[in-house]
C-alpha cells in the first residue's frame, strides 16, 4: 500500500520507547493510564462499539472517523510530514495524510483510528500532537492545541459528546 510504511523493529522499538515516556503509559500494567501532553481532550466512543451502534452505524461511524481524523491531519500537517501509525505489539507505520489513504481487504487501514480491540496511536513525526485510542476504556484521547482545534472544525459524528 503505497502511502503505508511499515516501520523496521528497530525504529518501531525507538518510537514506542519515546511515546511511553511521552504519554506516561506503562502498557501491560493493570492500572495504565494515558497521559499525554496538555491541551488533550479524552473523547468517549463506547457508542461506536460493535453491538451497540445500529447496523447502518456500523459502517458510517467508522468511516465518518477516518476521514475527519484525516482532514484535521491534514489541516495540521505540512505536504511533507508524516504521522506514526502506531499498534500495541503489531507492525506500526508511517504515511502522508496529504496523499491517498489506500484500504486493506477488509476495507481498514492497516492501523484503524477507532481502536477496537488493540492500542492505535497516530503522532505527527515531531510528536507535537496525536490521538490515542484506548480499547479497554472506548476513549479516544486527542492532544496538541493545532489538533484539538482541527478536531472541532472536522468533528467526527463519535465525539459528538466530548
Amino acid at each position: 500500500m503505497m502511502n503505508w510504511h511499515a516501520l523496521s523493529h528497530t525504529k518501531q522499538d525507538q518510537i514506542w520507547s519515546h511515546v511511553n515516556k511521552l504519554v506516561k503509559w506503562k502498557p501491560g500494567s493493570r492500572f495504565h493510564h494515558i497521559t499525554p501532553p496538555d491541551p488533550y481532550r479524552v473523547f468517549d466512543i463506547s457508542s461506536g462499539v460493535s453491538g451497540k451502534a445500529s447496523n447502518d452505524d456500523v459502517v458510517r461511524v467508522p468511516n465518518d472517523l477516518e476521514t475527519s481524523i484525516l482532514k484535521a491531519f491534514q489541516s495540521c500537517t505540512g505536504n511533507q510530514d508524516v504521522i506514526y501509525a502506531l499498534d500495541w505489539q503489531h507492525d506500526s507505520y508511517t504515511f502522508s495524510p496529504h496523499q491517498a489513504m489506500p484500504k486493506d481487504e477488509f476495507g481498514d487501514w492497516p492501523v484503524p483510528i477507532f481502536p477496537d480491540g488493540d492500542y492505535y496511536f497516530f503522532f505527527h513525526q515531531g510528536f507535537s500532537l496525536g490521538l490515542l485510542g484506548d480499547p479497554w476504556k472506548c476513549t479516544i484521547t486527542v492532544f496538541g492545541e493545532e489538533l484539538l482545534k482541527a478536531i472541532d472544525k472536522y468533528r467526527p459524528i463519535l465525539f459528538q459528546d466530548g
